[in-house]
């Protein structure tokens, strides 16, 4: 049995590490990464992990739609990324359970697209095929929106 949990573990390894290739394995700031402010047109009014936000209290969320980790930020600090966000995930849920998300990061060798919700899902007109090493620093109120809703699409070699 043992034998087969060791199988198993070796087998793993391999598509963990290939789910965190869009980001690199640290988040200290390079003179190479580039900051791109992702726009929804009109604005409106409107740290670490934490437990299940209530509607209420969310303020924005990112949401990874892809098959490989991002990193993002609660709060904008000037560097990198404080987490990564793993496949198919949102910053408002678990792991994160974050009240807002402010910036995504996308490594060196990718490019990715920012869309966000504003009655429909719509491309961000400012983060459209985005190449990094950037972070994305993302509207925080959206007009006629309650909660700031961004998406990560299309992460892709480039």
């Amino acid at each position: 049995m043992n034998h087969l949990r060791k199988r198993l573990a070796v087998l793993a390894l391999p598509v963990v590490a290939a789910m965190s290739l869009g980001v690199p394995a640290t988040a200290a700031p390079s003179t190479d990464t580039r900051v791109v402010v992702a726009e929804a047109g009109e604005t409106g009014s409107a740290s670490g992990a934490r437990s299940a936000v209530t509607p209420q209290a969310l303020v924005s969320y990112i949401s990874n739609e892809n098959n490989i980790g991002i990193g993002v930020s609660r709060i904008d600090r000037g560097q990198n990324y404080d987490a990564i966000l793993q496949p198919h995930r949102r910053t408002d849920g678990p792991p994160l359970n974050w009240d807002r998300a402010q910036s995504f990061y996308i490594g060196a060798g990718y490019c990715a697209d920012a869309w966000f919700f504003q009655g429909s899902w719509k491309p961000s007109p400012t983060a459209q095929d985005v190449r990094g090493p950037v972070v994305v620093r993302t509207q925080q109120s959206i007009s006629g929106e309650a909660v700031a809703r961004w998406a990560v699409r299309d992460v892709k070699r480039c």
